[in-house]
């Protein structure tokens, strides 16, 4: 690896190499050979899982020749005099080399001199993470700055009320003063009579902030991914199974708001509001969040209506929150039951929601059968991969089978115009159009949302913090033991894969155990030790909904976004990604002091 800690391409020109024109991640490769033949190049990219070896429109000859390639994931290069497009194996080959690992802006030559076949590095890459480290020392400067400022603050308005305390107590008792004093001493019990004291008011229930600490992590995340990510490969969504960073955001908010779904429902009971009334609520509100996803789709100016996309993120919620609050509503009980037993006290949370149980079960069973039965032409019946060249028939790519059943129900539902066109899996695996918030994946996605009412069921039937620690925890561990078990405890291999674009089951399960266990967390942190008071992010959670129509609509708009001269480095996107990010968590501060609050 390059010794500098920055990222620096070098200069202009080496070895012919114009090491300015590279952009993040990319890396040079030049390909010689003194074989009489002219050989073609085939390569894999280690992210293709199941793929070919692809035919390039390169010909490698004596006088060699140059080209760039990613450098996030391995690469598997072959020369051969093949002439076919695809190559199951490398077998055969001329020349082979396997694992090839690049780096940011190095120079590499695959040589194929006297039948012998040799991979180097000619100049070595630069180091990519630099940009993290400054990043991160910078923010944790900022928090410890801002705690200290906080803690003097506190400390100096507290030493002002005291001294003024003291010093309204040390002053001496005018004549008058001592009158009245007399006076009230005087008539004793018959000022209590003649004037009793108002009512006591009940204590106005506490708000835990460790719900919109966790919202407004998931919301800052998501802005953080959205406007970019640094250009760090592992910081996006992975390309299709797999979970990266920005995999974890949507479900959390989905989750986290099934949590808040028995509070609001509770409430209406309490206030004896008509089902009628809530359901009419549920209903409201779902249509406002699909309506005003429908209304984002169309950023960008995609507005043809023969190719508008129908499914998105709002819509999604939309669809989850009514079928999921729209149970809860139909099968829960005018009065929760009242458990004798230690053992119902102890289950209290999950007998409440038993039935429900039953319905969100036949819907992930329902799920399930659809999914590994139900056949899809010219596709294998119970596929779950991307499709395109990773399943080759009669040697052709199969693009149309990307997703299996998930991409057939959408066709068949949507029509392939009205769905996603721009997948994950396009660039890499030559798939077809396929929406991630799909219809057949909202089925598993209600389940989550179910999953994060057991959350909220939890505060309602608990009320110490360690039974609700305990509980939280037991479900992160029940659920990530279920979903390793799906997966098999791997990325492609298991029966169930962890897929964020088919919303597999096995990815509801992680995903909901890390929430689980990030819910206990920040409640640990935030609502009982009082150690951080959620900020910033608890503000951001508070007007999660602003924020996220807010960096979309935003997402091309100046002072979020600039660029300067010919960015390709991950400090500058970085920079710019914080910077974006930064301005958005200031906005949720400045609405939360100023007491504005924006839901649908």
């Amino acid at each position: 690896m390059g010794s500098a800690f920055l990222e620096d391409p070098g200069v202009e020109d080496y070895l012919g190499f114009n090491m300015t024109a590279l952009e993040v991640d990319e890396a040079y490769l030049s390909l010689t050979s003194d074989d009489p033949r002219t050989l073609s190049l085939y390569t894999r990219n280690g992210d293709c899982y199941g793929c070919p070896l692809q035919k390039r429109d390169i010909n490698v000859t004596a006088e060699g020749t140059n080209m760039t390639l990613h450098t996030a994931h391995a690469w598997t290069f072959v020369l051969s005099d093949a002439t076919t497009d695809y190559l199951p194996e490398i077998n055969g080959s001329v020349c082979a080399v396997t694992e090839a690992n690049l780096g940011e802006f190095g120079v590499y030559e695959l040589a194929l001199e006297n039948n012998k076949c040799t991979f180097s590095t000619l100049k070595d890459p630069v180091f990519e993470y630099g940009a993290m480290v400054i990043a991160l020392a910078v923010y944790v400067g900022i928090a410890i700055l801002c705690a200290i400022a906080t803690y003097v603050y506190k400390k100096g308005v507290q030493s002002l009320f005291k001294s003024g305390v003291t010093e309204a107590t040390s002053q001496p008792l005018t004549r008058e003063g001592s009158s009245a004093v007399q006076v009230v001493l005087q008539m004793g019990q018959s000022t209590e009579t003649t004037a009793p004291p108002p009512p006591v008011k009940p204590a106005k229930k506490q708000r835990l902030k460790s719900l919109d600490t966790v919202r407004g992590i998931s919301i800052v995340v998501m802005i953080f991914v959205n406007y970019g990510a640094g250009r760090y490969w592992f910081l996006e969504h992975a390309t299709w199974n797999g979970l990266q960073v920005a995999d974890l955001v949507f479900p959390w908010f989905l989750w986290i708001m099934g949590v808040c779904i028995p509070m609001g429902l509770q409430s209406a009971i309490r206030r004896n509001v008509p089902k009628k009334k809530t359901f009419f609520r549920i209903v409201k509100r779902s249509l406002k969040l699909f309506l005003l996803g429908i209304v984002l789709n169309s950023l960008g100016g995609w507005v043809y209506l023969d190719l508008y996309r129908i499914p998105g993120v709002l819509q999604r919620f939309a669809i989850c929150y009514f079928v999921t609050a729209g149970v809860a509503l139909a099968l829960s009980p005018k009065e929760p039951p009242q458990y004798q037993s230690n053992v119902g006290i102890a289950f209290s949370d999950l007998l409440q929601l038993f039935p429900q149980w039953v319905v969100h079960i036949l819907i992930v069973v329902s799920h399930t059968l659809i999914t590994f039965f139900l056949p899809v032409p010219g596709c294998p019946t119970g596929y779950l991969g991307p499709g395109g060249v990773a399943l080759l028939q009669d040697g052709e790519p199969s693009p149309q089978c990307i997703g299996g059943a998930a991409g057939e129900v959408d066709r068949w539902l949507l029509t392939a115009s009205h769905i996603y066109q721009n997948p994950t899996a396009r660039g890499v695996y030559s798939s077809g159009a396929f929406d991630p918030e799909g219809v057949l994946g909202s089925l598993t996605s209600i389940f989550q949302v179910f999953l994060g009412m057991q959350a909220g069921m939890v505060l309602q039937c608990h009320k110490t913090h360690r039974g609700r620690m305990v509980r939280w925890l037991l479900w992160s561990v029940a659920l990530g033991a279920i979903g390793t078990g799906l997966c098999g405890a791997s990325m492609n291999d298991g029966v169930i894969p962890v897929n964020k674009n088919l919303w597999s089951l096995s990815f509801v399960m992680v995903t909901s155990c890390f929430a689980f266990f990030l819910l206990a967390f920040c409640y640990l942190l935030v609502d009982v030790w009082g150690v951080w008071s959620g900020a910033p992010v608890f503000q951001a959670g508070m007007n999660s909904i602003f924020l996220y129509v807010g960096h979309n609509v935003a997402y091309n708009l100046f002072p979020w976004h600039y660029s300067i001269g010919h960015m390709n480095t991950h400090l500058e996107f970085l920079a710019e990604t914080l910077w974006g990010t930064t301005l958005w968590v200031l906005i949720g501060l400045y609405l939360h002091h100023k007491g504005k609050f924006y839901t649908v």
